[in-house]
């Protein structure tokens, strides 16, 4: 959107957005208690900006055509009912939503919480002008994020977020739900490292690593890696301070993504320079540059991180309700069991509660994870559907995480999907339906035995 136009939009949204701050939420049920099961299933049409496979193509429909039909899913309303389970919305998926009929109304008359992911954090953006476009629909330095990164423009089947932001159902209701959750901001806007030149480039290790260094546009970037995870840490409460001026004492709880993955170990500078100063030849190549630190160094410096991180947000009054760890399944069992005993501990000792996100999104159509002798195996099967291989690797997780003791009640497991499997639309969603999101999170809850 040009400058101007940008300009001019602001000014005639500026009274909407003073009447939905002062307006009371038509939609919001009593502050959830601690959820021990919960639901977010992939109706992600609202997403128009995420688009993966070849050809690229949005995910499944929208909630109300689907989940807005109770007499599809009353088993697993009556399960998140017995456990205080949260129905997660992907944020942009509200301005669909109807106020008095559908998904929200449902959810509200059997006092299910909704949780709400809000997805600018993944941005290379200040924490506080992020809020302020999700929260209240503001440019970013001018630009309208909901149309350059979102790829919303002047759409015609839901309220523009721009000067609005995405807590607006389609019938023009200021919505606030029971919990906000965060997407993954840590590790993912550190800088990486080029494994090949740390390893080939002479001169002395800063000087290696400042040649491998992939910097970014985001200026945050350039500092000293210390006050960078500080900055990324503040951002959150930068976020929360204006939630709560807008929200006061109907802020939703708040949860959030962190991400247990070898991606933590290739990105964390602190790491590389206690595996580096224990063995200086170290890496020779890039593929030690990949190996060393996951199969055989492993600092789990993340758990630290996370502890500051929670620490932060409980000293600023924001103490998160939930952290729902983001798993890589499929490159090494042993690293991400002994990550998730770290972060249970820790989680425990600080009064926060562990969620694990039982979701898979790096397997193909025909692939599957399977539990045997204690791991998780991948393998093919060209014959089955793939919403069925879906559904057996998220049973397979489960398995796995009650086999390894990982799992222990008062932990919250929290089903779902990013991906397009299963591709389910409309009526398609039914839970008597193998391989659908509702059977398979109704068999991993008898599973874990919270029946």
């Amino acid at each position: 959107m040009k400058p101007i136009l940008t300009l001019l939009t602001a000014l005639l949204l500026a009274p909407l957005v003073a009447l939905h701050a002062a307006e009371p939420p038509q939609v919001n049920a009593v502050p959830p208690r601690l959820a021990l099961f919960s639901f977010v299933p992939n109706q992600l049409a609202g997403n128009l900006w995420y688009k993966p496979g070849h050809p690229p193509r949005l995910i499944n429909g929208h909630l109300d055509d689907s989940f807005g039909r109770l007499k599809l899913w009353p088993n697993l309303v009556r399960n998140l009912k017995e456990t205080q389970g949260c129905f997660s919305i992907m944020a942009a998926e509200i301005g669909y939503l109807s106020t008095a009929t559908g998904l929200l109304q449902t959810l509200k008359s059997e006092g299910i919480p909704i949780s709400v992911e809000v997805p600018a954090f993944t941005q290379p953006l200040d924490g506080a002008q992020l809020a302020r476009a999700e929260i209240h629909g503001e440019a970013v330095s001018g630009a309208n994020i909901f149309s350059s990164i979102f790829r919303i423009s002047d759409p015609k089947d839901r309220p523009n977020p721009f000067g609005t932001g995405w807590f607006v159902t389609r019938d023009g209701a200021p919505f606030i739900p029971e919990e906000m959750v965060f997407d993954e901001r840590l590790p993912n806007l550190l800088p990486k490292f080029d494994g090949a030149l740390l390893a080939g480039t002479p001169g002395n290790w800063e000087q290696r690593k400042q040649a491998a260094r992939k910097l970014t546009s985001f200026t945050a970037t350039r500092q000293p890696y210390e006050n960078l995870m500080g900055t990324l840490m503040n951002d959150y409460v930068n976020y929360l301070n204006v939630a709560k001026a807008r929200w006061g004492g109907r802020m939703p709880v708040v949860g959030v993504h962190w991400n247990v993955t070898p991606g933590w170990e290739w990105r964390d500078e602190k790491g590389l320079d206690a595996i580096h100063a224990a063995n200086p030849a170290w890496p020779k190549t890039k593929n030690e540059f990949h190996i060393i630190p996951v199969f055989t160094s492993p600092q789990y410096n993340s758990v630290q991180y996370l502890n500051q991180l929670v620490d932060r947000l409980v000293a600023a009054g924001f103490k998160p309700r939930t952290v729902f760890m983001d798993v890589d399944w499929t490159y090494s069992i042993p690293y991400i069991t002994e990550v998730l005993r770290r972060h249970k501990a820790a989680l425990a000792a600080r009064g926060v509660q562990m969620g694990i996100n039982v979701v898979e999104s790096s397997l193909g159509d025909q692939e599957e994870l399977c539990y045997e002798h204690g791991t998780l195996k991948r393998r093919s099967d060209p014959r089955a559907t793939p919403n069925v291989l879906y559904e057996n690797t998220l049973i397979a997780i489960s398995s796995f995480l009650k086999g390894s003791g990982i799992y222990e009640k008062g932990m919250q497991i929290r089903v779902g999907s990013w991906s397009h499997r299963p591709r389910e639309v409309g009526p398609q969603v039914d839970e008597k339906t193998p391989g659908s999101l509702a059977h398979t999170a109704n068999e991993i809850y008898k599973l874990l035995g919270l029946d």
